[in-house]
């Protein structure tokens, strides 16, 4: 019977000794690789064969690829050795190395084994399995896993640690966390590092549940040494993707415990995932640690603790204001970007509203400062909820927030303040528009600079007093009063004409919506001053968001209501 070649890709020759080629330079990447000529280490002619054997196992276990197949060649070329399965099983072993070994050239082997009679062993085995946790190959894995089965060969603790570190590098995490499971219920030991592996896996692939149930468990077993790198990747990945337990398990153990100091971005991540779940104990101490360090705090980070506050069961809405009034202290003033957690939860619960103008006021008499945002969120909640008459209240007293020690000041309203009384006075029903009237008076008496939205609003609010007039009019028995609401009506239209009139100097157009609602009331009212605000928003288009998507239809609206009033004259 003729002996195997072992040269990969080559037919079986008559005399296996004298055509033994291994490979030279092996090219993991390319199975037509020309070999090379091989020079055979000196040193080889004067071991005995039994420790060539034993430094070919050596080289085996290290990956050392070139040499394996220089021992393997001389043993068989020059000692006269058959090949054998101990061979075989070392060249197959030894393609463990990360970038010499491949696992085509352990499908060669193992057909050269077959072909030469061969059979592999417990031992070829455990040597393919390791091969194929680094160099990958589901189909040959799971061909040797049926073939040790028919065998009934028994596969040792390092083999289940080879098969589940292949298994987690393909990504396949159901099949690889089922054979760890096993493993635990068969009592075998786990080495940390496959534990490790399957955590950085799990990670990468946004599989934290169960990267979180390994280190629970590793954790509450009291296992020792747990390496900080995967601690540090698990709330790195885990805060990152909000997962609650999994980030206040590893800051909780290790972080408060000063066994590592995460990242300025990790930590905003955990306070992200600590406002989401509303753990405001731990947003307090992400807090507290950055501030240990010397961290420069951002508003993001005050929107977060405020949202923690406020998602904690039950919220606590008083510390979330509390809050705003440490920002200043950080020369940092609040935005209405950071009052817009606190503006959802109470906009629709006036008692809260009252609660909150008590609680500013405990915080003003304890030295804090009330910053105007803060007075202008409860002023926004007020008009939320339709209720003009506390939100002037409120206005009327902003100046008893001044900061204590300053003696008695005028109202520090700003313009913001304005607007949004503005918008009150339109929704309120009626709509008030003397209220508005004089919320423009005391702006212009506090040398507040009004902006466009100033303007846009107040022509609202006269538009909306004046569609009330006029319905109001339409509904009157007493003719004489019905002319009068009616007059009144026209005039309120005239009025809203005038604001749109004085923003023109200034360089501004009303919204959209705004011009649109002039141009039919307008109309409505037999007003030809209609076609001007068409005509302007012609004119002024880029100033206008929307218009040319919507012009069209505005037109349509403005001239379906002209016609229908000249249809009534």
């Amino acid at each position: 019977m003729p002996l195997p070649v072992m040269v990969i890709g080559q037919p079986p020759a008559s005399d296996a000794r004298s055509s033994f080629q291994p490979l030279q330079q092996p090219q993991p990447k390319s199975r037509t690789a020309a070999p090379l000529e091989t020079k055979h280490d000196a040193n080889l002619e004067h071991e005995e064969t039994r420790l060539l054997y034993g430094r070919l196992r050596i080289s085996a276990t290290e990956g050392q690829t070139n040499t394996c197949f220089e021992i393997a060649e001389y043993l068989v070329k020059e000692r006269k050795e058959k090949p054998n399965v101990q061979l075989y099983n070392a060249l197959i072993l030894s393609n463990t190395h990360h970038e010499l070994g491949a696992a085509w050239r352990v499908h060669d082997l193992l057909d050269e084994m077959r072909e030469a009679g061969l059979q592999p062993d417990v031992g070829t085995c455990h040597a393919v399995l390791k091969v194929l946790s680094v160099h990958l190959d589901h189909l040959l894995r799971t061909e040797i896993l049926e073939y040790m089965h028919k065998r009934w060969f028994q596969l040792s603790e390092e083999g289940w640690h080879d098969m589940i570190a292949g298994m987690l590098r393909e990504a396949r995490f159901e099949q690889a966390l089922e054979r760890l499971d096993k493993m635990r219920q068969e009592r075998m030991h786990i080495e940390p590092w496959i534990l490790d592996m399957a955590v950085f896996a799990l990670c990468d692939a946004g599989e934290i549940e169960e990267a979180f149930r390994i280190m629970r468990t590793r954790y509450d077993a009291g296992e020792l040494r747990l390496r900080q790198t995967v601690w540090a990747y698990l709330l790195d990945k885990g805060s990152e993707a909000r997962h609650h337990n999994a980030t206040s398990l590893v800051w909780m153990s290790q972080v408060n415990r000063g066994y590592f100091n995460p990242s300025s971005g990790t930590c905003l991540n955990v306070l992200a995932t600590a406002a989401q779940a509303g753990d405001a104990p731990m947003a307090t101490e992400v807090f507290t640690h950055l501030s240990k360090r010397g961290s420069a705090f951002r508003p993001v980070h005050y929107e977060l603790l405020i949202s923690a506050y406020l998602s904690a069961s039950p919220p606590d809405l008083g510390r979330a204001i509390s809050i705003l009034t440490i920002m200043p202290l950080e020369k940092l003033e609040p935005t209405i970007a950071q009052t817009r957690g606190i503006f959802l939860y109470i906009k629709d619960k006036p008692a809260l509203v009252k609660q909150a103008v008590t609680t500013l006021r405990e915080l003003h008499t304890a030295g804090r400062k009330i910053s105007i945002t803060i007075l202008n969120l409860l002023i926004e909640c007020y008009i939320e909820q339709k209720n003009l008459a506390e939100a002037m209240k409120l206005y009327k007293i902003i100046h008893t927030f001044a900061p204590l020690g300053q003696g008695a000041q005028k109202s520090f309203a700003n313009i913001e303040t304005f607007n949004l009384l503005l918008k009150g006075c339109r929704v309120v029903n009626p709509p008030d528009e003397r209220q508005a009237s004089f919320l423009v008076s005391e702006l212009l008496a506090l040398r507040v600079v009004p902006t466009a939205m100033t303007y846009d609003r107040l022509i609202l609010c006269f538009i909306e007093a004046a569609k009330y007039a006029l319905r109001r009019a339409s509904e009157i028995q007493d003719p004489v009063r019905a002319k009068e609401e009616h007059e009144r009506g026209v005039e309120l239209v005239d009025w809203s004409f005038r604001h749109f009139a004085d923003m023109q100097p200034l360089g501004w157009m009303p919204r959209f919506g705004t011009l649109e609602a002039l141009a039919m009331q307008l109309a409505r009212v037999g007003d030809d001053r209609c076609w001007d605000i068409l005509q302007a928003a012609e004119d002024y288009a880029e100033r206008v968001e929307g218009y040319e998507q919507k012009r069209r239809y505005a037109r349509k609206n403005v001239e379906e209501l002209w016609s229908a009033r000249k249809r009534t004259v």
